[in-house]
């Protein structure tokens, strides 16, 4: 392989979104710097006929508990049954990561990658990058892309020599920008911004001059400090702009104002499905930290399931939110929410692929996100549309080497895009670079708390209402959650130890869903005989449900058929293993989820052991699940390893779910004679075998 390739191939297999960007601002600052090749999603690998590829670039992030996303499970069965050790032999390679601390198998799908890779021929040119979500991707991305640079021409022949000077001096010009003091009297300034001395004059009686008007009480401006940023200083590091690739194109036809909007723009792995909501339920008490709601869809027959599978809920952004940002950028109520588009532009992100007969609305409102922490890109690309000199400024300092604080503490602050624009008055970006450089609107995933054998033809699935202050105790909340407690009506908290499932009338309400795909096997065993232990504390113990629903009612299907010997009972129920369930809640007589079905399924032996980690009805003795199962370590290594039981846990990644890995680290230190190191590994190869099997969020 002494000579160099000619071209390229990058793989991005993205969940969110963050990972098909990043991979197309690669292949676009590539192209510019004089290199020839294609930017492919990994399940249609078979397209850059991967054993003829020379150098490959991979971009590629996780999902859950370190699993590869859904673009790219086609590419992990291909790559999984290769068993051609000299497949990728004259492939170099490099990949980038895009992982979160908070969970254990962090960054686990670029490992695997790498590892599998190498044992199929391929040999690296350029270091791995493990990005960590949890402290913002941009600290080990935009580095990595910077170095990458310089180690791709020892393996890629550029197409044109005279790209690179271009882009490198583009570079430099963006990326050092000297600071001058701005003087709000200019005549140039005065012609674009009132000076904020004469600001207060507007609000006069009989004033001739009209402000502005937005939706004050959404919009919430950030809280930042910039006593570093000093006249003169200069700044580097910033990340380059975001190609300007969409484009509105604006159609003839209108639509009605008063017509519902549709989802036929979002983009979904699978196909959409309207359920009705047919009941409802709150689990808390008015008192309870947390509001949770229980709700049952009827999907009819369109969609199958098993116990353990999650589904994908499309909700759309808060309409108020969407009609403030209209508010502010787009001169008319006619333009934002009657005037048709089709969305064009060459490699169109796939979030944007099915924009076409959209009104502005419909794409804020289904296709983009607008409230997720911003790229640094995205404040990169607001600053050149920013007319106040000292607010341009301050947004360049953000996104620069310079002003990491700041950008930090604008993570912290979890701002909309509402408050950014609220932040700098004066920015006022096009609606076509906002689809350039903002994130795409997500489903969000929840996990099915029912079995079809007890509940043919529904699903029920339970979550907690997002609604919280930041730390500096600004009002936020979630996308779905809000919309799902609106949309149901907002049902009363539940005033006794069981509650009542509120009916709906019949289809009036609807949901858009699809099926997600359970690529990780979170499911029963299909032998009933193996023993389970379900970890699930708060809304965790919800696919448990599910789990205990579809044994009973199994079991009782058994029995309905009969035996054959001396004690018929007795023999049907050694069919079944023992289920321990380790649930954890904070305070009895206000948030134990499902406690009537709970009780129910010990009573009819459905749960063998009910362990309950209460952890404020005695705030001085606070317990845990992890505390209940390291009292139980003997008990359950019998259970485990002995009998073969599956363990599953599901939860929070960042507390819970590794409180209880250390603990069955534990049991393996103290009953299996392994050390720590040896005692992790055993874990990871029951991951692998389905053993050992963890649903998890951050």
């Amino acid at each position: 392989m002494g000579d160099k390739a000619s071209s390229y191939t990058i793989l991005w297999a993205s969940q969110t979104g963050n990972a098909e960007w990043i991979a197309k601002s690669i292949h676009s600052e590539a192209k510019e710097r004089g290199y020839v090749g294609d930017c492919l999603p990994m399940d249609v690998y078979e397209t850059a006929e991967l054993d003829k590829v020379r150098v490959l670039i991979i971009v590629a992030a996780n999902t859950g508990d370190g699993d590869p996303p859904d673009h790219s499970l086609k590419f992990w069965r291909f790559m999984r049954r290769n068993k051609d050790t000299g497949y990728f032999k004259i492939c170099q390679y490099t990949i980038l990561g895009l992982g979160d601390t908070n969970y254990t198998n962090f960054n686990n799908t670029a490992k695997r990658l790498d590892k599998r890779l190498k044992d199929l021929g391929a040999t690296s040119f350029y270091p791995k990058g493990l990005a960590d979500d949890a402290e913002g991707l941009e600290s080990v991305v935009d580095p990595w892309i910077e170095k990458l640079w310089d180690a791709l021409p020892k393996v890629l022949e550029k197409s044109n020599e005279g790209s690179s000077k271009k882009v490198d001096d583009l570079a430099k010009k963006v990326e050092e920008v000297k600071i001058e003091p701005t003087n709000p009297y200019s005549p140039d300034e005065r012609a674009k911004n009132i000076p904020p001395e004469a600001e207060k004059y507007l609000n006069l009686e009989n004033s001739l001059v009209e402000k502005k008007k937005t939706k004050d009480h959404l919009g919430h401006a950030l809280t930042l400090d910039f006593s570093g940023l000093q006249s003169g200083m200069q700044l580097s590091g910033m990340p380059r702009v975001p190609a300007a690739s969409i484009k509105l194109v604006r159609l003839e036809a209108t639509r009605p104002i008063n017509e519902t909007p549709s989802t036929q723009c979002v983009v979904t792995p699978a196909p959409i499905t309207e359920a009705s909501v047919s009941r409802v339920q709150c689990l808390t008490t008015q008192e309870a930290i947390k509001r949770t709601l229980h709700v049952e869809l009827d999907i009819g027959e369109g969609l199958d399931y098993e116990p353990g599978d999650a589904f994908g809920v499309v909700a759309p952004n808060d309409e108020s939110l969407v009609e403030a940002i209209l508010e502010r950028l787009v001169p008319s109520t006619a333009e934002a929410y009657q005037t048709l588009y089709n969305v064009e532009g060459d490699g169109l992100p796939t979030h944007l692929q099915n924009s076409k007969s959209v009104t502005l609305a419909d794409l804020l409102r289904n296709v983009v996100d607008l409230t997720t922490t911003p790229r640094k890109a995205l404040l990169r690309m607001l600053a050149d549309y920013t007319s106040n000199a000292e607010e341009k400024t301050k947004l360049i300092y953000i996104t620069s080497k310079q002003g990491v604080a700041q950008f930090n503490s604008v993570r912290e602050q979890v701002p909309t895009l509402l408050d950014i624009l609220k932040t700098f008055p004066s920015c006022n970006p096009p609606i076509e670079r906002l689809l350039d450089a903002l994130p795409p609107h997500m489903p969000r995933y929840y996990s099915i708390a029912s079995s079809p054998l007890k509940f043919p033809g529904k699903i029920h699935f339970a979550f907690n209402i997002i609604d919280y202050k930041n730390i500096y105790d600004i009002p936020r909340k979630g996308v779905a959650t809000p919309w799902l407690d609106q949309l149901t009506g907002y049902v009363a908290a539940r005033s006794t130890k069981t509650g009542n499932m509120v009916d709906v009338a019949a289809k009036s309400i609807k949901v858009p869903i699809f099926r997600k795909e359970n690529a990780n096997a979170f499911i029963l065993p299909s032998d009933t005989k193996r023993p389970l232990v379900l970890i699930g504390p708060g809304t965790g113990i919800a696919p448990f449900i599910g789990f205990l629903q579809h044994r009973q009612q199994q079991l009782r299907i058994r029995k309905s058929m009969g035996g054959v010997g001396t004690h018929p009972s007795r023999d049907i129920k050694k069919e079944f293993g023992d289920i321990w369930v380790y649930y954890g809640f904070r305070e009895r007589a206000k948030d134990y989820l499902f406690e009537q079905e709970l009780e129910e399924f010990v009573k009819d032996g459905t749960i063998t052991n009910l362990r309950l980690a209460i952890s404020r009805d005695e705030p001085e003795n606070k317990t845990y699940v992890q505390d209940l199962i390291r009292k139980d370590l003997d008990k359950l290594y019998e259970l485990i390893v002995n009998q073969d039981a599956a363990c599953y846990v599901c939860g929070d990644a960042k507390g819970m779910a590794k409180g209880v890995n250390d603990a069955l680290v534990e049991m393996l230190v103290q009953h299996h004679q392994l050390d720590v190191v040896a005692a992790n590994k055993l874990l990871i190869e029951w991951m692998g075998s389905r053993k050992y099997l963890r649903d998890l969020w951050a």
